[in-house]
């Protein structure tokens, strides 16, 4: 494996990115498509992830009410590559990008089954679990500096 993780450059990349959103979060989890997409998409911080040319991954960040407090989303590696340390590489870049731009925290909603893979990257879980888009979900935090 050859794996790498960049901002997309391109129009066709984000169709790429739009892609991997809907076939881990509409098909596999069935969330509807108009939930899937929001506002945030074209002014958030987008990552690519890349498997030999592949795009196999995505994860997206932006700022809350707050410049000093950002919150990631969206993070999504396909199928056949998930357990292969991908996603704790997507919030490592994540962190480092935070840590360039004097970013402070760093905020998600967590899907409940996914609870431990955020917990081992010491992230803090904040209240009960909820209720969202028919999926459990904790929100989540870590301090970045």
């Amino acid at each position: 494996m050859h794996i790498k993780i960049r901002e997309p450059k391109t129009a066709i990349e984000h169709i790429f990115l739009r892609n991997i959103r809907i076939q881990v979060f509409v098909i596999e989890q069935q969330i509807p498509w108009q939930w899937e997409f929001d506002e945030h998409d074209t002014s958030a911080f987008h990552l690519i992830v890349e498997n030999n040319q592949q795009i196999i991954g995505t994860g997206r960040f932006y700022p809350s009410n707050d410049d000093s407090i950002y919150k990631l989303g969206r993070m999504a590696v396909l199928k056949n590559f998930r357990g292969l340390g991908i996603g704790t590489k997507i919030l490592n870049k994540f962190e480092d990008i935070a840590k360039s731009k004097n970013i402070s925290e760093i905020y998600l909603e967590a899907q409940s089954d996914k609870l431990n893979f955020y917990l081992k990257q010491n992230y803090v879980p904040k209240g009960d679990k909820y209720i969202m888009d028919g999926i459990y979900h904790n929100l989540m935090s870590k301090t970045i500096l």
